[in-house]
């Protein structure tokens, strides 16, 4: 799964993982020079409170099925297809080992996927390569789009 583009999962919905709040983060440190919160993320999994999930379409289907673990919350942002935060949307797939899931096996596998982990890892680096650059040369701003080629 790559960030910031399209997936279609096998029972057709199509989501995307966002990079939005993160970019935000970059444009906030880069106004202010300060760079406290990106400090803070060290590892791939810091990287999950500024990632969410969009669902484009499909998002009926997918709550009819994860209706277990949804929230009105996120119900109502799935529905409206606003980000929900990475780790609340991955908390919609808790379930049984026992139990047939589709949407669960997929989703489970994509996270668990080098793919996944190299584009986490990608990200960090980056991330790394713009606080130190922001720390080096104040007011240079270069081309931070995050998401894949």
């Amino acid at each position: 799964m790559y960030l910031d583009k399209i997936y279609v999962l096998q029972t057709g919905v199509s989501l995307k993982i966002s990079t939005i709040a993160l970019q935000g983060l970059i444009v906030n440190a880069i106004g202010k020079q300060k760079f406290p919160e990106l400090e803070k993320i060290r590892s791939t999994s810091d990287l999950y409170a500024y990632l969410s999930v969009v669902v484009c379409e499909g998002a009926e289907d997918l709550i009819n099925r994860r209706q277990r673990w949804i929230d009105q919350k996120i119900k109502a942002n799935l529905i409206a297809g606003r980000p929900v935060p990475f780790n609340n949307f991955c908390n919609l797939f808790w379930r049984n080992l026992d139990e047939d899931d589709p949407d669960g096996d997929e989703w489970q596998q994509l996270m668990a996927s080098d793919q996944f982990y190299s584009q986490l890892t990608v990200l960090l680096n980056k991330l790394r390569i713009a606080e130190r650059s922001l720390r080096q040369y104040k007011g240079t701003v270069p081309d931070w789009y995050l998401g894949s080629a």
